[in-house]
């Protein structure tokens, strides 16, 4: 059995065409909304999430359940002794850490079965770049050691910048800053990110309306990628896929895209941004 199974989780916001050609299975991220659980993407989609979102009062996430691991595990167990599993940054979330948990119990009736657990240190479509890099090696033949390499060569390569539209959902919680809602006023949008291979996200600066950010995020990206060079990006959105078209469309004028994902969050990651425009991208 040479084949390699691939784990991921809700966050690496993978394309369906991806996940079926490679079989990639994953993990929903738990999340509450006034009271009431859903699995990411299974119980609620993106749309429905915003359908909702005007109303959410209480939002909470946590790791899936170990029954949801070990259901997954046993299934792949069935046709290969191998399986990497690959998560959103441990520094982020409790995936990965009930994944070390899950695991261990699911060896200790099934010790033939080796796996490898992979914290990706980053997120969203940089996190999805990592789970396919690992899923092309794995459809090539390599065996998990192989596999494990190539993930965490590709770890350090991936990038991830967002503008977040508002800060009004932070203040809203009581956990912004004074300046948030100065910021909020003059319209002023904040930039993070994931470069620098930390797992953290990163503050990387703010702009005054939402074009000059976007020319921002542009900048920050040519800082990492000539635009000459051959680069693959995600272009991703949440409650307006109008303005997802329109940064794809800067993106693509701008740089040499070989590959170009247009996902949407799920709603395990809009629940804690509020509206974003993100890009990822890999050379």
């Amino acid at each position: 059995m040479a084949k390699v199974g691939i784990i991921t989780d809700t966050i690496a916001c993978l394309p369906p065409e991806i996940v079926r050609e490679y079989d990639i299975r994953i993990l929903p991220v738990a999340l509450t909304i006034n009271g009431k659980p859903y699995r990411d993407g299974v119980d609620i989609s993106p749309d429905g999430f915003w359908e909702i979102f005007s109303e959410m009062k209480e939002f909470t996430t946590a790791a899936p359940a170990p029954a949801e691991y070990i259901d997954i595990l046993t299934d792949l167990s069935k046709t290969t002794d191998s399986i990497a599993c690959i998560f959103v940054s441990k520094a982020l979330s409790g995936v990965y850490e009930a994944a070390v948990q899950a695991c261990s119990l699911f060896n200790e009736e099934n010790p033939a079965v080796n796996i490898e657990i992979i914290d990706s240190r980053t997120a969203a479509g940089a996190e999805g770049f990592i789970v396919e890099e690992a899923a092309k090696a794995a459809n090539d033949g390599k065996s998990l050691t192989e596999v494990t390499q190539v993930a965490n060569d590709t770890i350090p390569r991936v990038k991830f910048v967002t503008v977040m539209e508002t800060l009004k959902y932070i203040i809203k919680s009581g956990r912004a800053p004074k300046t948030a809602y100065m910021g909020e006023l003059l319209q002023v949008k904040p930039i993070v990110g994931m470069l620098n291979n930390t797992g953290l996200v990163e503050n990387l600066g703010r702009a005054r309306g939402k074009e000059k950010a976007l020319t921002k995020l542009l900048d920050i990206m040519e800082k990492h990628v000539d635009v000459s060079q051959p680069v693959r990006v995600y272009v991703q959105y949440t409650n307006s896929i109008k303005d997802g078209e329109h940064l794809k469309e800067l993106v693509t004028n701008k740089f040499n895209c070989t590959e170009t994902y247009f996902t949407p969050y799920t709603p395990v990651m809009s629940g804690h941004t509020g509206p974003v425009l993100a890009v990822s991208f890999y050379v």
